[in-house]
């Protein structure tokens, strides 16, 4: 039976310009009202998750900047964790000559060293504030913590500013595409998948009592902390392939896990 279900929000629940189809807002409320405790996972940071929350008028748990801090429902915060600060410094400077924008990750608010025609752009996806640091790399470790960093730009070019970094760091980071113009940068211990896995440890959620979907690379490490994971259809196939099951939604997710309330769970088939 499904106790907990763990949605990604971007590409996931959240469609473009934040929109949330109205039967997976449903679906939210069903599972909710059905007894099911609900969790949104996330590269976003809190304050954003918090912004959905305050758009459906409920409160649910949390797994915010993809696993680096966790918040139950009632907002208390149970997990957090950031990069090791010679780490972080190192990685804010490795792309300064190169054609992306840069943006370190505080537990509220996202940094820029400056504000100008190549980043500005950057706010119109935010539902955070964006702060203008010129010493930001200096504060590293002081005035600025930071779990997350981000580089954007040209996908292809983020490909293989992936592999520079994974060869030059791939002990100590987790890189991965997590949108069609970003590239997320996390410190090895950190994932989705610890987060989650922290949260169903104090909730008292087993594995098999837990669903997650998502669409996105960063929520492999989600995928493997239950036997019922979700991509969604329309995700990458190698995104796919590491899932149990697919589907076109969130609400089929949902379908999916109310049928294990009375005991009719659906084999696995590959889609719900």
């Amino acid at each position: 039976m499904i106790k907990l279900i763990v949605s990604d929000l971007d590409g996931t629940l959240l469609q473009k310009g934040h929109h949330i189809h109205d039967k997976d807002r449903k679906a939210i409320y069903k599972a909710l009202e059905s007894g099911i405790s609900v969790c949104f996972a996330s590269g976003r940071m809190y304050p954003e998750i918090r912004h959905v929350m305050n758009e459906l008028e409920l409160e649910v748990h949390s797994v915010s900047q993809n696993g680096a801090y966790v918040h139950t429902a009632d907002r208390k915060l149970i997990r957090q964790d950031t990069f090791d600060t010679n780490l972080i410094k190192e990685l804010a400077v490795a792309t300064l000559e190169m054609p992306f924008a840069t943006v370190m990750c505080a537990p509220d608010h996202y940094v820029l060293t400056e504000l100008n025609d190549r980043n500005a752009h950057i706010q119109d996806n935010l539902l955070a504030p964006v702060h203008v640091m010129p010493h930001a790399v200096e504060a590293l470790g002081k005035e600025l913590i930071c779990s997350k960093i981000t580089y954007l730009g040209d996908i292809e070019k983020l490909l293989v500013l992936q592999k520079q970094l994974l060869s030059a760091y791939g002990d100590q980071i987790d890189a991965y595409v997590a949108d069609v113009d970003c590239l997320d940068v996390m410190p090895r211990h950190i994932s989705k998948g610890t987060g989650l896995k922290a949260l169903q440890d104090h909730l008292g959620i087993l594995p098999e009592e837990t669903l997650c979907i998502g669409d996105s690379f960063n929520d492999v490490s989600m995928f493997a902390t239950t036997p019922h994971s979700f991509a969604m259809a329309n995700s990458h196939p190698d995104l796919r392939a590491k899932a149990a099951y697919t589907a076109n939604g969130v609400a089929d997710a949902v379908e999916w896990a109310l049928q294990t309330l009375n005991g009719n769970i659906v084999g696995k088939e590959g889609r719900a």
